[in-house]
């Protein structure tokens, strides 16, 4: 898989120019409210949708898959940009590793302009780490407009999406040029792709040749071409998830952010998989007895059938059983991301398969958990990703989650490098995104006047260091 390094943001609502946010496996987004965090999250999902489902290129992106809701191009562009009036563009985009990524580039950036009241790719740019780039623009029709300075414009007739993989072609094949070299290179394919002859290639060789003559390309060129980066499982989380019930009725088993889903799962893991309800259970319960929620939890089944009717029950401490609508509203919010993480986890582990690694975009997982249930959802999330590669984006407004990832870090449980923390500063027109890092005895790094009254003030006026 291919991890992007950085989010990259320009003209995007609160953020004038351009943004870059470091991304790290533990990601913590922090600052005040209305500050473009949650904004950050949305453009990394629909990027993220961009780049890996089929065709996505070429139809109309979608912003508004929940929980991200962002409305139409102009509730997404940035209003004006002072004098200079109306803004037409925005961009989003991924920086990636160029020594760990198989592709040949170091930073792909998307453009979006207004089509009806819809964003609409207009250009994708894949830029090389001598600074050179190679620039595809969306033109009517099928037409591609290539360019790779210093070479000049060219044109051909190709679908938008599928530009990638012919210059990768043409490339890989040293400019042979031959007749229907494409119809020949997914022959068997169930997929339609442009077929043309050494003619209209030939319009490319300019491009070609320079693109073949950069040393990362060379390296490249056979591992991963220009292909779109290979990304991870997306797994968003809102911020308030559903409410429980007293009693679940088995309707559909589809995953959604709020968590919907989570009841059937657990439900239909405890009558069909023993083994992956036991591990799941053993988790659960080990999180809720060091988070101080909860020491067991299990399912009631109201008949013999999965069609039944269920209930979900846990026993807080010592007590007894109860009803998961008639206790701490705190267990009922975290079990969604908790049964998330855990269940997929356990179930790589039980078939001794290696996991991908997944990304979750968390907006505050810790809404209702009190400090101690706070500060333990940090150290699940680092366990998530040291055992199975799990990676988390998480907009926090919680010192208790940082500070236990700082702990975790100057402990050497977790990597200094593992950690970014984006600080989300207001101005007076817009929003400036500072990378945060930590060292290895969990001291903050690079972090502005703002950050420390954000987050320190009240503490430093209650110990009598400020007036």
């Amino acid at each position: 898989m291919d991890q992007p390094t950085d989010l990259i943001v320009q003209d995007v609502r609160c953020f004038d120019g351009e943004q870059q946010g470091c991304l790290r496996p533990i990601t913590l987004l922090v600052g005040e409210n209305s500050t473009g965090k949650t904004t950050f999250l949305g453009c990394y999902s629909a990027l993220h949708r961009m780049l890996s489902e089929e065709s996505a290129i070429n139809d109309l992106p979608d912003f508004n898959e929940e929980p991200f809701v962002m409305g139409s191009f102009r509730d997404i562009v940035r209003a004006r940009r002072g004098p200079s009036g109306r803004i037409n563009e925005f961009k989003i985009g991924f920086a990636l590793d160029a020594k760990r990524s198989s592709l040949p580039y170091d930073r792909l950036t998307v453009t979006l302009r207004e089509q009806g009241s819809q964003p609409v790719v207009s250009c994708l740019r894949f830029r090389f780490s001598d600074e050179s780039y190679l620039e595809l623009q969306r033109t009517d029709g099928e037409g591609t407009i290539f360019r790779a300075p210093p070479c000049t414009l060219q044109e051909t007739r190709v679908p938008f999406s599928d530009a990638p993989a012919l210059l990768s072609i043409l490339i890989n094949e040293r400019l042979k040029l031959r007749p229907n070299l494409l119809s020949l290179a997914f022959a068997g394919t169930t997929r339609t792709f442009f077929a043309g002859t050494a003619r209209t290639f030939g319009s490319l060789r300019p491009i070609v040749e320079h693109l073949s003559s950069l040393d990362a390309v060379k390296r490249r060129s056979n591992a991963g071409g220009f292909d779109l980066p290979r990304l991870p499982t997306l797994i968003p989380v809102a911020p308030l998830r559903s409410k429980p019930k007293r009693t679940y009725d088995p309707v559909r088993e589809i995953a959604s952010p709020e968590g919907e889903h989570i009841p059937m799962l657990m439900m239909r893991l405890n009558r069909t998989d023993k083994d992956g309800w036991n591990a799941l259970h053993d988790g659960l319960v080990e999180f809720g007895r060091d988070a101080g929620l909860f020491s067991d939890i299990k399912v009631k089944h109201h008949g013999k059938q999965m069609s039944d009717p269920f209930q979900l029950q846990v026993k807080v401490r010592s007590g007894p059983h109860a009803n998961i609508v008639d206790v701490g509203y705190g267990i009922s919010q975290s079990l969604p991301f908790l049964v998330d993480v855990m269940a997929m986890d356990q179930s790589l582990r039980r078939r001794r398969q290696r996991a991908a690694g997944r990304t979750f975009l968390l907006q505050q997982p810790e809404v209702h958990l009190h400090p101690r249930g706070q500060a333990q959802l940090a150290s699940l999330f680092v366990e998530a990703y040291k055992r199975h590669g799990n990676r988390f984006l998480i907009e926090t407004h919680s010192d208790y989650v940082i500070d236990r990832v700082r702990i975790l870090v100057r402990q050497g449980a977790l990597k200094a490098d593992d950690v970014s923390i984006l600080y989300f500063e207001p101005s007076a027109n817009s929003v400036d995104i500072h990378n945060v890092s930590v060292d290895d005895d969990g001291n903050l790094q690079d972090a502005p006047p703002g950050y420390r009254e954000f987050f320190l003030k009240e503490t430093d006026r209650l110990l009598g260091f400020a007036d």
